[in-house]
């Protein structure tokens, strides 16, 4: 019997060695994963968050009609500040996304640190605001003085405990990019049916307790949320995938910091842009009329479900996205957007089909006036050609987002909004006659404009120079 020679070990060492590199760079399994396990969670928890915000307005309504206005315009601030918080939690999200896709989850692990503790110094700055500039703020409102009252007491205290729901956005995307959606999602929904407990506690006097008002809905806000940061740190540290090296706090570089704001900081831009032109093309459609204005409001609430899925793609599909181009797989980044762009452009085409075939029905629910059904019916019609537009845009923007391409979107929305969406709106709708039709003629020109650009991105390829993780020269793995 022939015996193996001793330095087997050697020789299988040396052949290891020289064997011919992979083509492929391994990424870690989540991001193999089918995009519906990312996508299914991210819409279920889309879903809930309107529903929930309804069910609060409707229970601060029955306690106080004045309540409910000053919750709204306190809405109003919380936007900003949560516009705040998102800014550093889309940077985290395109960062570890792509560090994970390079399999450096030594780096993923400081991009989440770095993440938490912008975003905790952003809350500080925040609550200090709140609290301490409440009246100041409150002054520039001509308010009733029990609005006035109701506003101050929800502005402290949500504003001062917001603490909790900045944590919660930069750990619900930790765990997301990592691919666990189905966390976030049920602790999402365990703080909102506390949020909904306790804000009937503070309404209704459940138990036997006090009622407490908007002071006590909005400590019931905090509360919840602070129940929810409480289960996603839990969630985080029992996840053996997720590392966040706290004891190397002090060594994160800089550029960490400023990797996460280059990214935050022109998102959070083209969001404003975004709301401030929305308001400019209100001012439009309120010169048109009141009508006018209910089928605009009407007609938007009802395609918020005809976008829903398509906008929880584009979510998901950047995470994805982010995970092949860290791995420097862009042949098959970009096959993806493709593909998840198609799927979008379906559904939400059927979708919209929907509701044309039964908008007797669904402007029913909201109005029985004839002449408001008529515009509405009108808007569907011009919104087949707007969602055809605004696909591209809610789904191949994210993904050149998690390319790190972050920059070019945001210019184009920020040309596009104004000359063609405000602009046309302004030309279409008010100085040539066309009414509301018009305004949204602009408004589907720009979605469609704008998709263009983000398509012609897409092709040229610029995108891949863009990415966020340094590698060793190398050709890219895209075969």
């Amino acid at each position: 019997m022939q015996q193996e020679p001793k330095n087997t070990s050697s020789i299988q060492r040396l052949r290891v060695r020289n064997r011919a590199p992979r083509t492929r760079e391994p990424i870690p399994e989540k991001a193999n994963q089918p995009l519906a396990c990312l996508a299914v969670p991210m819409y279920l928890e889309n879903i809930l968050r309107p529903a929930i915000s309804c069910v609060d307005v409707f229970m601060v309504s029955a306690y106080s009609a004045k309540a409910v206005a000053a919750v709204g315009l306190i809405n109003q601030f919380s936007f900003f500040i949560l516009l705040l918080y998102t800014m550093v939690g889309s940077g985290v999200g395109i960062l570890v996304s792509q560090y994970l896709g390079a399999r450096k989850e030594r780096e993923a692990g400081d991009a989440g640190i770095a993440g938490i503790v912008l975003v905790s110094l952003f809350a500080l700055f925040a609550s200090i605001i709140c609290v301490s500039g409440a009246r100041s703020l409150l002054g520039l409102y001509d308010l009733e003085p029990e609005v006035n009252g109701f506003a101050w007491q929800y502005l402290i205290i949500w504003g001062g405990g917001s603490f909790f729901m900045a944590l919660n956005v930069v750990q619900g995307t930790i765990l997301r990019t990592h691919g666990f959606p189905r966390d976030t999602m049920w602790t999402n929904m365990v703080a909102n049916l506390c949020n909904v407990l306790g804000n009937a506690i503070a309404l209704y006097g459940l138990f036997g307790l006090p009622v407490t008002g908007v002071a006590g809905v909005a400590a019931s806000t905090v509360v919840s949320q602070a129940i929810a940061c409480a289960i996603l740190a839990l969630i985080i540290r029992r996840r053996k995938e997720i590392v966040l090296p706290w004891r190397d706090l002090l060594r994160i570089p800089g550029a960490m910091y400023r990797k996460l704001l280059s990214i935050g900081v022109p998102t959070a831009g083209e969001n404003i842009s975004y709301s401030l032109m929305q308001l400019v093309i209100i001012g439009f459609i309120a010169k048109v009329g009141t009508d006018a204005m209910n089928a605009h409001v009407y007609t938007n609430t009802i395609l918020q479900f005809v976008f829903m899925p398509a906008f929880t793609i584009g979510a998901a599909g950047q995470i994805k996205v982010g995970y092949l181009v860290g791995a420097r797989r862009f042949a098959d980044a970009e096959k993806n957007a493709w593909r998840y762009y198609m799927v979008s452009l379906v559904l939400s085409m059927a979708f919209m089909s929907v509701c044309w075939l039964f908008r007797g029905a669904i402007v029913g629910i909201f109005t029985h006036d004839a002449a408001i059904a008529v515009m509405v019916a009108s808007l569907f019609l011009i919104s087949f050609f707007r969602e055809s537009g605004r696909i591209s845009n809610i789904v191949l923007i994210p993904a050149l987002k998690g390319s790190g391409d972050v920059v070019f979107p945001v210019l184009c929305a920020l040309f596009f909004m104004w000359l063609v969406g405000a602009g046309g709106a302004w030309l279409l709708g008010l100085k040539m006659g066309l009414g509301l039709a018009g305004v949204w003629i602009a408004i589907a020109a720009d979605e469609w404009l704008r998709g263009i650009a983000i398509m012609l991105r897409w092709r040229s390829g610029i995108w891949k120079k863009k990415s966020l993780v340094h590698h060793d020269p190398e050709p890219p793995r895209d075969e």
